[in-house]
């Protein structure tokens, strides 16, 4: 089952980053099979990274909290505040294949439902389909942020390749869900591949 985890830098990090990294990708490496989609969000620039997201394929919620604890940038004072979620990805897409075009930049967004929407997301199911059907072509990642159950939907997250965050949320504005007031919170980050495929890709 997948999981989306999304983990929080804690602040003035960097030093600590540079110390931990090869722990933290030779940690990652352990889980290559597992993992549909992991880098970090960043602030707009890409200057800074904020945290991590990542989508991994694992037997349980107890697998994820693992994953979580004993992830050195974790275990050494580098990230805080995980937050994990089941996931229903609806892209056929891992990162080996999803839609990436030179020069772009993969926006991730990170929606949580507001109370009492159920009934408003199925209303709207078909206007959201078709909203990412017409736009598959630079959707790499999909689908809504569910319960335990693997059906109660939550949220929404979302990974596009667009070429830059301006465009990006400007197309997101108009996402039915969105535009209807589905989501109470909603996250827009810039997003990188994790350094870890560097060494997948040669």
């Amino acid at each position: 089952m997948l999981f989306a985890i999304k983990i929080f830098d804690q602040a003035d990090s960097g030093p600590l980053r540079d110390e931990y990294r090869n722990a933290h990708l030779d940690y990652l490496q352990q889980f290559d099979e597992a993992t549909i989609f992991a880098g970090p969000f960043t602030t707009d620039d890409g200057s800074q990274e904020l945290g991590s997201f990542r989508v991994l394929d694992l037997p349980d919620r107890k697998a994820a909290e693992d994953h979580v604890a004993n992830e050195p940038f974790i275990q050494h004072g580098v990230q805080y505040g995980a937050v994990i979620h089941r996931y229903n990805n609806k892209a056929p897409h891992t990162w080996r294949d999803c839609p990436r075009t030179e020069g772009n930049i993969p926006m991730l967004v990170f929606a949580l439902d507001g109370p009492g929407m159920l009934e408003k997301r199925k209303e709207l199911q078909d206007a959201h389909r078709g909203f990412l059907e017409d736009r598959a072509d630079i959707t790499m990642m999909r689908g809504p942020l569910v319960q335990d159950d693997g059906e109660t939907p939550l949220g929404s997250a979302f990974m596009f390749d667009v070429p830059d965050l301006e465009t990006g949320r400007s197309m997101w504005a108009e996402e039915p869900n969105n535009k209807a007031g589905i989501y109470e919170k909603v996250e827009v980050y810039r997003w990188r591949f994790g350094r870890v495929f560097d060494r997948l890709k040669k």
